[in-house]
C-alpha cells in the first residue's frame, strides 16, 4: 500500500540494481529501543520512569540524530563509542538518574551485539523475490564495520550482492559521494538504481541528491513524500515488479 497522492518522482527505471538501507528497513531492534532500554533501567533502580519519558527519548533522538555531533559517527568504532555513549547518557538523565555513566554502557554493550537484532517482518521474503526478479541487492547503510557480521549471523548476507557501508568507505549518507562510490561497486548506473530506506534525509534526499530515484519506507504513509512511500520493506517487490529491467539476454 502507498499513498494515495502522486508522488512529485515516481519511479521510472528500468532498474537493474536496489540499493536497501538496513536499520529499520531490514533489520530493527528486538525487543523495541524504549522497551529495551526501560528494561535495562530497571536493573539501575528505575522502576517507575517519568510519565513524559517516551516523549523526552523522541526528542533526544531527534535532537541527536540532526545534530552535528551525529555526523561521521558510524565511520570509527571511537566515534561511534562517543556518539552512543553521549545519546545513552542523556537518556539515562531523562530517567532521573543522577551518574547514568553506567546506564549508557550497558546500553552500548546491548545494541553493540548481534542478539539486539532481528530481521523486519517481511525482509527474509521481499529480499528473495527481489533476487528472483534478477536484481541486484546491495546493502546501503550507515553503520559500523561490524554491520557484515550482522548480516552473517542473521542469515541475510547471501541475498545481497554487495555491500556499502559507511564504516568501510569512510563517508556517510545523505553525501553524494556516498551513492558515487555504491554505484562503482555496484557497477551500474544512477538511473538504473532505486534506493530504498527509512530516513528522509539520509535516504529520500541523499538519493535523490545523487540523481538516483528513491522509495521511503515510513509506516505512517504520509501523503506530501516526493517520492513513492511503503509501509515496510514487504511490500517493495509489487511496487518495483513492473520497473524491472529485462535480463542482458534473450529467451531461445
Amino acid at each position: 500500500m502507498g499513498t494515495t497522492a502522486e508522488p512529485a518522482r515516481p519511479l521510472s527505471g528500468p532498474y537493474d540494481t536496489v540499493f536497501v538501507d538496513i536499520g529499520e528497513t531490514v533489520v530493527h531492534i528486538h525487543p523495541p529501543f524504549l522497551e529495551t532500554v526501560l528494561a535495562i533501567a530497571a536493573d539501575f533502580g528505575v522502576t517507575h520512569p517519568p510519565s513524559t519519558f517516551e516523549q523526552r527519548a523522541a526528542q533526544i533522538w531527534r535532537q541527536d540524530v540532526k545534530a552535528s555531533r551525529s555526523r561521521g559517527h558510524s565511520i570509527t568504532t571511537s566515534a561511534s563509542s562517543r556518539y552512543w555513549h553521549t545519546h545513552y547518557a542523556r537518556l539515562g538523565e531523562a530517567l532521573g538518574l543522577s551518574d547514568p555513566r553506567d546506564f549508557s554502557r550497558a546500553l552500548y554493550q546491548r545494541f553493540s551485539s548481534f542478539e539486539a537484532y532481528q530481521p523486519m517482518p517481511g525482509a527474509i521474503d521481499a529480499l528473495r523475490v527481489l533476487n528472483r526478479l534478477g536484481l541486484r541487492v546491495v546493502a546501503a547503510s550507515n553503520w559500523e564495520g561490524w554491520l557484515g557480521r550482522l548480516l552473517v549471523v542473521l542469515d541475510l548476507e547471501k541475498f545481497f550482492a554487495a555491500q556499502v557501508v559507511s564504516a568501510d568507505i569512510g563517508v556517510e549518507k545523505p553525501d553524494r559521494l556516498f551513492f558515487e562510490r555504491g554505484l562503482a561497486i555496484a557497477g551500474t548506473e544512477p538511473n538504473r538504481v532505486l534506493h530504498v530506506g527509512d530516513g528522509f534525509d539520509s535516504d529520500v534526499k541523499g538519493a535523490l541528491g545523487a540523481g538516483i530515484d528513491a522509495v521511503w519506507v515510513n509506516p505512517s504513509l504520509p501523503r506530501d513524500a516526493p517520492v513513492p512511500v511503503i509501509a515496510s520493506i514487504a511490500e517493495l517487490p509489487d511496487l518495483v515488479r513492473p520497473h524491472v529491467a529485462p535480463p542482458p539476454w534473450s529467451l531461445p
